[in-house]
């Protein structure tokens, strides 16, 4: 019967600890933020809102050493494995409640964290070397809008004032429509959406999803907890022997 549990214990951190490979996958993807923030930092008031995508990565990193770790240690005997991949647990838990926690208070403040955006979009220079021409033709295209609010928005920066084209960037062009030059001619061609709403949208969603994954986190680690607590309180007797006295 004691062989039977520890059996079945052994099969629940096998699969426990797969969850939580799982999520440290998950996790890893914390990297794809911060490769885009190399283009869209020039939009942030502050680098703390990197804050979480880099726990997140940090997190991914031990939540793929841990389920290793209780992949090994999810055998028939105990061993100190057991014990290391509990430390192991504590420690990504308060990684990711901490992940958590900076994810929540950001969530309010990615409207006042996109401060710079309306600067951004006004020290425009049609230069693909510079910066902020670099971030506001990668986030138009790949948001599909244009401007703040719309296409509008273009007629009041100093870039198209200043060109004398009448035409906005040809990052403002719907891309299934091949015949868009940028002119204002036929607004039809451009995206009609603005970049702010999307963008924050786009934040939010990545904040949300941190959020939502973080909680699964924290949920799978008690009960990993919970089961390695079991495993090691069902250990099997130890044979004793009465020493001959000679």
């Amino acid at each position: 019967m004691l062989a039977l549990a520890r059996r079945v214990l052994g099969i629940f951190i096998r699969i426990a600890a797969l969850l939580l490979m799982l999520a440290g996958v998950t996790g890893l993807g914390g990297s794809f933020f911060l490769h885009k923030y190399k283009v869209y930092g020039v939009f942030f008031s502050s680098v703390y809102i990197t804050l979480p995508a880099k726990l997140a990565v940090a997190g991914g990193v031990l939540l793929l050493i841990s389920g290793c770790t209780g992949c090994l240690v999810s055998t028939k005997k105990p061993s100190c494995g057991q014990g290391l991949f509990v430390y192991l647990l504590i420690i990504v838990w308060c990684i990711v409640g901490t992940t958590a926690a900076l994810a929540y208070t950001h969530k309010g403040k990615i409207h006042a964290d996109l401060a710079p955006l309306k600067d951004v979009f006004q020290n425009y220079s049609g230069n693909s070397q510079d910066p902020d021409t670099k971030a506001v033709d990668v986030l138009q295209r790949e948001l599909q809008c244009c401007g703040l609010r719309n296409y509008t928005d273009w007629l009041e920066t100093p870039w198209f004032n200043q060109s004398g084209k009448y035409e906005v960037p040809l990052s403002c062009c719907n891309k299934n429509i091949h015949s868009c030059n940028g002119t204002l001619d036929s607004p039809q061609l451009l995206y009609n959406e603005g970049c702010q709403i999307k963008f924050e949208e786009k934040l939010l969603l990545s904040v949300n999803v941190i959020i939502i994954t973080s909680l699964v986190v924290l949920f799978l680690l008690v009960l990993s907890w919970i089961i390695v607590a079991q495993l090691m309180r069902h250990q099997p007797p130890q044979e004793y022997r009465i020493l001959d006295q000679e």
